[in-house]
């Protein structure tokens, strides 16, 4: 993607917000011109977040869309968040430093749900590469099941339905219907997202609800 944009002349932008913490992010071998991240992604204090400029992108192409001060290179003005900003340099510090152990631990309790899910809830499908995927991600569809009721019956378990962040939506994914899903596939997704702290029990307990749930929705 990047060469077709040096090639368009086109600058490259990465929204890393699922991969800092998770996996290695190297903006060089990427060879991204802008990649923001979110500091709630890796444990740092919500609300922060970071944008990476590559050198010489600033000047002759951003805009600012905050005006005021000249804080940040005129690019956003506003009293800087210190604390917030220190929070966010540690968090990556610590995400870091432990990036291989959790990212080993997390992929293997999601394969555990995964693996319990597609088999005890007929024609589920895990959506996306069963390879070139984040550790801590599992994006499945359901056949037959709503995901928002879905979502809303699974009382005291956190999930999301589609792709990405854009609750209050009831049509389908954008994301999964370019991915070549129907559109009654893709309103059936759950969307799970694990972290460091999430336990071998509560892997269990969610699979547990999704089995129950779902076949109580499909049997209606």
């Amino acid at each position: 993607m990047a060469a077709i944009a040096r090639e368009q002349n086109v600058l490259f932008h990465c929204d890393a917000a699922q991969a800092v913490g998770h996996i290695p992010v190297d903006v060089k071998k990427w060879d991204v011109d802008l990649l923001s991240l979110s500091a709630h992604k890796f444990y740092g204090p919500k609300g922060m977040g970071a944008l990476y400029v590559r050198g010489g992108v600033a000047g002759s192409s951003l805009r600012p869309i905050l005006h005021g001060g000249g804080q940040e290179d005129g690019l956003r003005a506003g009293t800087l968040n210190v604390p917030g900003i220190v929070g966010l340099g540690e968090a990556c510090r610590l995400a870091a430093s432990r990036l291989h152990v959790d990212s080993r631990r997390m992929a293997s309790l999601r394969d555990h749900l995964q693996s319990q899910l597609l088999d005890r809830i007929e024609g589920a499908t895990v959506n996306g590469d069963q390879e070139a995927r984040l550790p801590h991600n599992l994006n499945i569809s359901l056949p037959g099941a709503n995901g928002r009721a879905l979502a809303e019956a699974l009382d005291g378990i956190a999930v999301s339905t589609g792709a990405a962040c854009a609750a209050g939506q009831d049509k389908p994914s954008h994301v999964l219907l370019a991915m070549g899903l129907s559109p009654d596939r893709a309103l059936g997704t759950l969307r799970f997202g694990l972290t460091r702290h999430t336990t071998a029990a509560e892997i269990d307990e969610v699979a547990a609800a999704v089995v129950r749930v779902a076949t109580q929705l499909r049997g209606r």
